[in-house]
């Protein structure tokens, strides 16, 4: 079997639906709902993982439901 090597061909960006790339250390997210904030955390902690240095984020209740914070 014979594969064709293609050259020149760009990587598609980032999948993730949360705009984390252009957070800055401070920057937030509010989300209404438990769940959905729930799930940007996990998406957050994975992508964090993967820069370099490691970013941090964190996730707590606040007044008019949850908030997503940038940390490091």
């Amino acid at each position: 079997m014979m594969f064709e090597i293609d050259r020149g061909i760009d990587i598609p960006g980032s999948r993730t639906r949360y705009p984390f790339m252009e957070m800055e250390p401070g920057d937030s997210i509010l989300f209404q709902d438990a769940k959905k904030a729930v799930s940007a955390r996990v998406a957050a902690v994975r992508y964090a993982g993967k820069q370099e240095p490691p970013w941090g984020f964190t996730l707590r209740r606040v007044e008019g439901g949850w908030r997503l914070w940038r940390t490091i």
